[in-house]
């Protein structure tokens, strides 16, 4: 049997209900703190204003990278690298754009082109600089930086970024394994160089290199009978 639900009486009709008191208690706190929330909301709009700004301002870079960065790769395609320098340097100067790291890296290339090892260093250090760690951007990075390294006949150095390189997953672990192994093969420590072209053979069956790993095994002396 249904119950009838309770009367609400007139003196409680009379009382104000939740949402009036919440709002009466709202215009209260603004009037007693009027200065405070206008600071408040005048700051929040400035902030607005700026995110607003930022993401104008990055697209615009992204707009003016891009054209540049047409221009300067169909110059490196068309081994055309000393005109194509210049172009990337543009596109790096456009710090914000997302271009600006492929800038940097292809710099490095086009220095490694023209037997400027210096310069290829230097501008593979900030390509590796301005990547994600353990991206492929990273990978790219450490390896053209490597190679510039191994160019300058700074092996030490360069295996150690080869190395890093082949830490991380992405299409250039062979190439770093390969440098890795070159490098220690220049340096003249035989059992690294050995360990790492055992390392990318396995990767790499059917390689020629296994000549290569063969005359470096039979350098190595044989263990002296008991």
């Amino acid at each position: 049997m249904a119950t009838a639900g309770r009367k609400i009486t007139r003196k409680e009709l009379r009382q104000p209900d939740w949402f009036q008191n919440a709002s009466e208690n709202a215009l209260d706190y603004f009037y007693e703190h009027k200065s405070l929330v206008l600071s408040a909301a005048a700051a929040a709009l400035v902030i607005a204003g700026i995110v607003w700004g930022s993401q104008i301002f990055k697209e615009r870079q992204n707009v003016a990278a891009a054209a540049q960065f047409s221009k300067a790769i169909e110059l490196y395609q068309s081994e055309k690298y000393r005109d194509a320098i210049p172009v990337f340097e543009q596109v790096a100067a456009y710090r914000w754009s997302r271009y600006a790291v492929l800038a940097h890296i292809y710099l490095a290339n086009s220095y490694l082109a023209t037997n400027e090892t210096e310069k290829a260093v230097a501008e593979g250090q900030r390509s590796v600089a301005a990547t994600k760690p353990e991206s492929l951007y990273r990978q790219i990075a450490l390896v053209t930086l490597a190679t510039a390294e191994e160019q300058k006949k700074d092996c030490k150095t360069a295996v150690q970024h080869y190395s890093e390189a082949q830490t991380i997953s992405g299409a250039l672990q062979s190439r770093a394994m390969l440098g890795k192994a070159r490098c220690a093969e220049q340096l003249g420590d035989t059992q690294a160089a050995i360990a790492a072209y055992k390392e990318y053979l396995k990767e790499n069956p059917g390689s020629p290199l296994v000549i290569k790993l063969a005359e470096l095994e039979a350098k190595v002396p044989a263990p002296a009978s008991k």
